[in-house]
């Protein structure tokens, strides 16, 4: 997951031609090949003639073939059928961000103003992935992706949604899609931004609020405001930091974003840590500022059950997502001698055991919030029989009236929050039916070894039935 921010970072050299076609990127155990390079300012596009000088930068890379992992960098081009012959079939495009004042003009009319016209930059974005495209085609097999951080992760989604692609970004500004073309989009969207980040929350680039897919934030905010100022107000892509399992964690320490185990998210995981840590920050200034008040405790108590319950759901989601690890290693297939996790019956006990315990924090949780949105509609009811009787007075529409006045309606007392709660509702809702589908995937998976495996269909006699 974390190689797609160092590829963020590499691409800007491409500006300074330090990162060239034909360079090997080494990250974290894997070796990536940069198959091509584009700067509109000193490339054309294509069969162009006429340079674009739009500084838009991307470079595309690949994943090298595990037989030539071993090889130097010299000897891979000595390889017949070079590049190709090297690199796995999935591509990334790398889209670089703001570096030159051509660049943030271009983040003001093209996305401030929302003018992708076709000598810009986003045009050039969608141009040069054509080009690639037509180069490792579908057809032969190759898939691609985008990935860039800031104008670049913009671009990126930019040329993901129009294309048809994957992307996977960093701070990205917003990208001025339309409504008909997000709608008709069926691919996945993943945007990364660390919760002090100034520039995607800002008025012109506005990526957080204008990014309609995966955004997901990681709160690495030290405090110290110089830090802060020298990581461009949090824009930075060094405010991302990995456990040595390869998720994001934020400055406590806490994993904000899962990665799956295949260089990918975890999606469902992400979204169940992302609520726990939305709810530790609500503990965190609430015992900061009004610890002792019983309504507070009463309150801060209710996050923690909610916690312990969705950390209970998160534990069942990564215990059945390494044993689909499991299964699916060595190429997809377990030999006699493996035994890749299973032991007897063990495979498929983990699997009844983590249902079984799934469904019941998902119960608790959904407990707790309806009894939530139970006791607001009471409160709101409560509150308005005690405001009529110190109010005599007042008719019940003169009293609804000078309620209205101080902004104490239902809409802000009842439906905004019942709205919060409904939102959590269908995160729980949609997370069932993705753990349902993890867990039907692994029996089936599990069913399909016992039949390839003579040896463990007899370790596992009996389990199946």
């Amino acid at each position: 997951m974390d190689n797609y921010r160092k590829f963020s970072e590499i691409v800007y050299g491409v500006e300074k031609e330090t990162t060239n076609s034909g360079n090997v990127i080494k990250y974290k155990g894997a070796k990536y090949l940069v198959i091509d390079t584009i700067d509109t300012d000193k490339d054309t596009l294509g069969y162009e003639h006429e340079l674009r000088s739009n500084s838009m930068q991307a470079m595309t890379v690949a994943e090298i073939k595990d037989e030539y992992k071993s090889y130097k960098d010299s000897k891979l081009k000595e390889i017949k059928g070079y590049p190709q012959s090297v690199i796995n079939q999935n591509l990334t495009i790398v889209y670089a961000g703001t570096k030159s004042w051509q660049d943030w003009k271009t983040n003001f009319r093209e996305i401030g103003f929302n003018d992708k016209h076709q000598a810009g930059a986003f045009q050039s974005a969608l141009t040069y992935a054509s080009q690639i495209e037509r180069q490792y085609s579908p057809e032969a097999g190759y898939t691609i992706n985008t990935t860039g951080h800031s104008l670049g992760g913009a671009e990126a989604i930019y040329v993901a949604v129009l294309k048809g692609y994957n992307a996977i970004t960093y701070g990205a500004a917003g990208s001025g899609l339309t409504d008909e073309q997000i709608k008709n989009y069926k691919g996945q969207i993943i945007n990364f931004y660390d919760t002090s980040d100034a520039v995607t929350s800002s008025f012109v680039t506005g990526g957080q609020g204008k990014i309609p897919f995966y955004s997901f934030g990681v709160d690495n905010y030290s405090g110290v405001i110089v830090g802060w100022v020298k990581k461009t107000f949090g824009h930075d892509l060094d405010m991302f930091e990995i456990d040595d399992a390869g998720n994001y964690i934020d400055k406590f320490g806490d994993i904000a974003v899962y990665s799956d185990g295949h260089g990918g998210v975890a999606i469902e995981q992400t979204i169940l840590a992302q609520q726990i840590l939305e709810n530790k920050n609500r503990i965190r200034g609430l015992e900061t500022y009004d610890g002792t008040n019983p309504e507070t405790l009463a309150e801060i108590n209710r996050l923690k059950k909610e916690n312990k319950w969705l950390q209970e759901q998160l534990k069942q989601f990564n215990q059945l997502n390494e044993l689909r690890v499991s299964l699916t290693a060595s190429g997809g297939g377990l030999s006699s001698n493996e035994r890749i996790y299973l032991e007897d019956s063990q495979a498929l006990a983990v699997v009844k055991v983590a249902a079984s315990q799934f469904d019941v924090a998902m119960e608790e949780c959904l407990h707790i919030y309806k009894k939530v949105m139970q006791e607001l509609q009471e409160d709101w009811e409560n509150g308005l029989q005690l405001i009529q009787r110190h109010t005599p007075e007042l008719s019940y529409a003169e009293m609804r009236e000078a309620m209205d006045q101080v902004q104490c309606t239902k809409q802000t007392m009842v439906d905004q929050d019942l709205e919060y709660f409904q939102k959590k509702f269908s995160k729980i809702n949609r997370i069932r039916t993705s753990f349902v589908q993890l867990t039907q995937q692994i029996t089936a998976k599990i069913n399909e070894l016992v039949q390839r495996d003579q040896e463990l269909a007899n370790q596992l006699k009996g389990a199946l039935t």
